[in-house]
């Protein structure tokens, strides 16, 4: 049996209410199938500056804006995970970037907090990103149960920048990982030279589905994909907002895994450096 799979790309702006009704109208015309996993860009309810973050940040589980992706989680019997949203830490004035997971039932069922945080210089209009000035980094590495019908398939958990550290997507696949989320703000300049291949590689080495969705914007680069574990571009949105799905087949998994062991195969656990 088939299941889709399925990413929202977004053009979000600053202010959460007019980006939920955006993703309201999006998810109507995606009309998921019960049991659907939906996938959200990064920053789905808001992309702004620190001061702006820091007041829209809830305590994990509890919150306005959590409980609507909570209701439309519901209301669409979908498996919703909202790429991030700023989640409140211990330290003074920092916040942690958290991927949610919400149950057709509207349950908080799994969080991310981003393990990888963006301080790099581009050469675009911005120049100077530095995430470290407004979040905290996680310390864990995170999957869910994704249940369909008989089947429980484990999905793992990044987000935008993570897609350079190769180890975190090794380490979802030793955990059991068949399907791997990425949303992200990936730029324009650094996602036109590095987001396919990127993607194509941890699909590839890992022999998941990656299900990557994006910010579309003057920005951001957009082209929300599907890649099979054999690296096949399964469905793409070059620009502008929308959503792309495809069916998820877990025999294709088995059969590529079997016929190429890459996991049996790796000695890196073993080595001595």
């Amino acid at each position: 049996m088939n299941f889709n799979l399925s990413a929202i790309q977004m053009r979000s702006l600053s202010l959460p209410n007019d980006n939920l009704a955006r993703l309201e109208v999006l998810l109507a015309k995606l009309s998921p199938a019960p049991g659907q996993l939906v996938l959200l860009p990064e920053n789905a309810l808001c992309m702004a500056n620190k001061d702006h973050y820091l007041t829209l940040s809830e305590n994990l589980g509890k919150g306005y804006y959590q409980s609507l992706l909570s209701v439309l989680a519901k209301r669409y019997q979908c498996y919703l995970v909202c790429g991030s949203f700023p989640i409140k830490s211990t330290i003074t004035n920092k916040i942690f970037t958290t991927c949610l997971v919400f149950s057709p039932l509207g349950e908080l069922i799994s969080h991310y907090h981003k393990l990888h945080l963006f301080d790099a210089q581009v050469p675009d209009k911005k120049g100077l990103y530095k995430e470290s000035d407004t979040f905290t980094p996680g310390q864990e590495v995170k999957l869910f149960n994704w249940e369909c019908g008989a089947y429980s398939v484990k999905v793992g958990l990044a987000i935008c920048y993570d897609l350079r550290f190769p180890g975190l997507f090794q380490t979802l696949r030793q955990q059991g990982a068949d399907i791997l989320l990425l949303p992200a703000a990936f730029t324009q300049t650094t996602g036109e030279a590095h987001w396919l291949p990127l993607l194509q590689a941890r699909a590839i080495e890992n022999q998941c589905y990656i299900i990557a969705a994006n910010q579309s914007s003057a920005e951001t680069y957009g082209h929300s994909m599907i890649i099979s574990p054999w690296g096949e571009i399964l469905e793409q949105l070059e620009e502008g907002e929308g959503s792309i799905h495809h069916s998820f087949e877990k025999s294709q998994i088995d059969k590529i895994r079997q016929a190429m062991p890459i996991l049996e195969h790796n000695r890196f656990t073993t080595l001595k450096v």
